[in-house]
């Protein structure tokens, strides 16, 4: 349908002055399609409608658009289950959960769809053709078909864009107009917040609405997430899949956080806050119109800056589970205060901190000029120091520098690249005092021996 809308500004009317029960009880849904992983925009229409639903101490539904059969993969249902639970977005009812108003699959209520479709075409609103079932349309030509958006004003179509339109395919299923409105109308869904790709739909809904005499909800149009091009985002120029983020070691309430300020703004212009403040903060008239940018360095800093103010003693178990447990704990507790104002993301921990673990063979050419001479006299002052604590490695350190007229900077880098094998790393003293004397020492000679 194209989308030919005229838009004005109003002021939405309160929530205390619905009309009836369906409007005065908050009660909204997401109803991603199980056909492949779990897409942060579904993470994204997830937060805005959990965030309306606890702010109005409404319910927040699962809902899962199966019907298309084809495309569905197997494992796609949990990994939406699992992607929305990591980020803490909850949901009250689902098929997983159940509740009074299920079946929450559309595979499971076709028999459902099929009633209502039989009441539209005795009613003479609904027609079979060539297997399928169509609507109906009765409109005259200059009737228009509108409803007050709660973030874009006044929206309204042509009447005459809606058309004949198939409701029930020759396969049995529903189309995807007539299963929402179905499925919205029965699980009294209130508020149908979603992206602005669908308003070319509404016009359609609206129209099904009525004709099955059910109350439409209120529609919620908010922005689709972009690429930097302005294009919607997709994986072919941004990572989409939440697994990722989850693999890459992002934190969850960072990647809430970022999700928060993209097409809404905090009343207060903060930046950084978690999803209790989100969800005290929320109102649809704060939520902006224009497309937000999938920026992920946006992202790494503020990821970045939630791994600066996580407790060590979380963060050190954070980073344990993300490495599958194959670092100790004690160990990475003791690396952290070396590292965590360098990390943006938990996987970073092990490019930077990795050599604490397992020595790391330098590339060939990486290390400055006199580096074997460097380190003989390293091995033969550390083989005789006592005293293992910082303070006294650094004294002995710069005092080897002293004594032999060293390049500072050429001393330290070789003593860098041999015991970590890069150039960049956290500050070596400490690292080698983590390390130890033995492992230390043993690394150098590995260098002169190869």
């Amino acid at each position: 349908m194209a989308s030919q809308a005229s838009q004005k500004k109003v002021y939405p009317e309160p929530l205390g002055s619905a009309r009836d029960e369906l409007r005065r009880r908050v009660r909204v849904r997401i109803a991603p399609s199980p056909t492949g992983f779990a897409h942060v925009g579904t993470a994204y229409t997830a937060l805005f409608n959990y965030a309306f639903a606890r702010k109005n101490k409404g319910k927040f539904v699962l809902r899962l658009e199966d019907t298309d059969v084809k495309r569905q993969v197997k494992g796609a249902e949990q990994a939406i289950y699992d992607g929305l639970s990591w980020l803490g977005l909850g949901w009250d009812e689902g098929p997983d959960k159940g509740g009074k108003y299920g079946p929450y699959r559309q595979s499971e209520r076709l028999d459902i769809y099929k009633k209502r479709v039989q009441k539209l075409i005795e009613k003479d609103l609904a027609y079979q053709d060539e297997g399928a079932v169509k609507f109906k349309s009765k409109f005259k030509s200059k009737e228009k078909v509108g409803w007050n958006d709660l973030i874009r004003g006044k929206i309204e179509f042509p009447a005459s864009e809606v058309g004949d339109f198939v409701l029930l395919k020759s396969n049995g299923y529903p189309t995807y107009n007539f299963a929402v409105v179905i499925d919205d109308s029965l699980m009294k869904i209130s508020h149908v917040i979603r992206a602005e790709e669908h308003i070319s739909n509404t016009p359609r809904q609206i129209v099904l609405y009525k004709a099955l005499g059910f109350d439409k909800p209120e529609f919620a149009h908010f922005p689709l997430l972009r690429n930097e091009d302005k294009s919607k985002i997709s994986k072919r120029k941004n990572p989409v899949s939440l697994s990722w983020y989850k693999k890459q070691g992002y934190l969850p309430g960072a990647l809430i956080n970022f999700l928060c300020l993209l097409g809404w703004s905090h009343p207060e212009e903060k930046e950084i806050f978690d999803l209790k403040e989100f969800v005290e903060k929320f109102s649809l008239g704060r939520v902006r119109k224009a497309g937000p940018v999938f920026n992920l360095k946006k992202l790494d800093w503020m990821n970045g800056e939630y791994i600066r103010k996580t407790q060590n003693v979380k963060l050190k178990t954070q980073i344990f589970e993300f490495f599958s447990k194959k670092y100790s704990e004690e160990k990475i507790e003791e690396i952290l205060p070396l590292v965590k104002d360098r990390i943006k993301t938990l996987k970073e921990f092990e490019s930077l901190a990795g050599f604490f673990f397992k020595a790391r063979k330098p590339k060939p050419g990486i290390f400055e000029k006199d580096y074997k001479k460097h380190i003989r006299a390293l091995i033969k002052t550390l083989e005789n120091t006592e005293s293992w604590e910082g303070k006294n490695i650094d004294k002995i350190l710069f005092g080897l520098v002293d004594k032999n007229g060293f390049h500072t900077g050429g001393f330290f880098m070789n003593l860098r690249v041999a015991i970590t094998g890069s150039r960049f790393t956290p500050p070596i003293n400490e690292s080698i005092v983590i390390l130890g004397r033995e492992e230390t020492i043993s690394r150098l000679k590995s260098i002169l021996s190869n």
